[in-house]
């Protein structure tokens, strides 16, 4: 190319990049983001032990003496099973004695209704009389209740855990008596450091294996983890199993548990 044409070139992209020219000025806008790295997953592997997701401890809703322990630590109780019963005679003698007010008043409040029918009676001591039959109703049903609470019932299906009263103790109302594994729906514990607490965010899957068989794996769900580190240092995962049928599952199993 001669030095002619070479300066008519420039002088043409001169003359267009000037004739088009508004005085304004040019912005790009510009995404900025942040570079996130594609693959890479690696697994962790932690020891797990399996938990009874709940333990409830048994106790009477009323005081009295343990007259006996229907069950021995270690048996399986269904819901509704009785599991310990206490003395009942007061409180039979209580719904006894009340039961003869009741009948008794009951009577006196219909002679009272008659009278007051024929105007015999004022309006204010018939009402009087109705509202004293209903409280002792009330005062009833309260001690037949009382004697119902003597009667303790397993809530759910489980294990008997422990027994904390021999028969004939005392008991206040509320008193754990017995501890009961909630076997119906069991999870997995598992420690972690802190470098894998921080990167809670990212966890892919869960996975445990048993070890009968580890070749087979059972997915997991997150269900909580422990905000604050125990004295190692550690924090608590609580697992628990999306699928539970047909897998040979006891409390204090030990697993092997592998978060990707």
């Amino acid at each position: 190319m001669n030095k002619t044409v070479l300066s008519f070139v420039l002088f043409l992209v001169l003359f267009c990049g000037c004739k088009g020219g508004t005085g304004e000025r040019f912005v790009r806008s510009v995404t900025l983001v942040r570079p996130v790295r594609m693959g890479g997953e690696y697994l962790k592997s932690f020891a797990g032990i399996v938990q009874e997701a709940k333990e409830i401890s048994l106790g009477f809703k009323t005081a009295g003496q343990i007259e006996r322990i229907c069950v021995k630590e270690g048996d399986f109780v269904r819901q509704g099973q009785l599991v310990a019963v206490l003395d009942d005679a007061d409180y039979k003698l209580g719904v006894e004695a009340l039961q003869i007010q009741y009948d008794q008043l009951e009577d006196e409040v219909a002679r009272i209704k008659q009278l007051y029918e024929k105007k015999s009676v004022s309006v204010n001591d018939y009402e009087k009389a109705v509202a004293g039959l209903r409280q002792l109703a009330v005062q009833l049903q309260i001690s037949r209740n009382k004697l119902d609470y003597t009667r303790l019932c397993a809530p759910i299906d489980g294990y008997v855990q422990a027994i904390n009263f021999d028969e004939a103790e005392m008991v206040d109302a509320g008193t754990p008596v017995i501890a009961l594994l909630d076997t119906g729906e069991m999870e997995v514990e598992v420690d972690v450091p802190s470098e894998i607490y921080v990167q809670r965010e990212r966890f892919a899957g869960i996975v445990c294996r048993l070890p009968l068989d580890r070749s087979k794996e059972i997915k997991m769900n997150l269900r909580g983890i422990t905000p604050k580190a125990d004295g190692n240092q550690l924090y608590r995962l609580r697992l628990g199993f999306e699928k539970t049928r047909d897998i040979p599952l006891t409390a204090g199993m030990n697993v092997e548990t592998v978060i990707s």
